[in-house]
């Protein structure tokens, strides 16, 4: 998954498969007693933070923000703006892509971060991240973070889902390079946001459409 120490700070990990989320989603549900929620409380009580790059905004994230959303009472998606990497989209035009994406959706927002997650968790009162892993390397990857984060944030947990099946090989990077070379993404990523892929990586392309029309 995209990020660094940045975007993965846990305490334990709850794994929620695509059958037990609707468990866990149910108000007034309780919490094992090896997790760090209270058990007077719920998941449906906890403001959540789902952090990455989102560089660009896939079907894969939107399928986690939409579940996230019926989990948590809030979800705050957060776009990092520390990349070592070059971003193909500046930090703007991924936060009004995800806004585009998520108008619809009341409980979600989307913000921006800088620095260390755990950081900006406190900062926004939240008790949980919400991370998905595609395949078992990433899990290996989210488990180093979590464990190392953990002394850094011993009040965050980290709830993990599974992608939809039709989600399970998109990425941001392989939408970009697909998208460079001539591939159609058009059932990875929201209309709006191959549109705007296009004319980001084919901008000759793009004007001359503008002109003949």
């Amino acid at each position: 998954m995209e990020g660094g120490l940045a975007l993965a700070s846990a305490h334990g990990c709850a794994v929620l498969s695509a059958e037990s989320r609707l468990q866990a989603s149910v108000a007034n549900a309780k919490i094992d007693m090896n997790t760090g929620f209270s058990h007077r409380s719920s998941m449906r009580d906890i403001i959540a933070i789902y952090p990455g790059s989102f560089d660009p905004t896939t079907n894969g994230h939107l399928d986690l923000i939409e579940r996230g959303s019926q989990i948590f009472s809030q979800l705050v998606v957060a776009v990092l703006t520390n990349l070592e990497k070059s971003p193909l989209f500046t930090v703007a035009e991924r936060v009004e892509m995800l806004r585009e994406a998520t108008h619809d959706i009341p409980n979600v927002t989307v913000d921006t971060f800088s620095g260390l997650l755990v950081d900006y968790a406190r900062q926004k009162q939240a008790k949980a991240l919400l991370r998905g892993i595609r395949a078992f390397t990433d899990y290996e990857y989210e488990l180093q973070m979590a464990l190392m984060n953990r002394k850094l944030a011993p009040d965050l947990e980290t709830v993990f889902l599974m992608p939809a099946l039709a989600q399970t090989y998109v990425s941001s990077r392989l939408v970009r390079e697909v998208c460079k070379l001539g591939g159609s993404v058009s059932d990875m990523v929201p209309p709006r946001v191959e549109e705007r892929l296009r004319q980001k990586i084919f901008p000759s392309l793009s004007l001359k459409v503008g002109a003949a029309s």
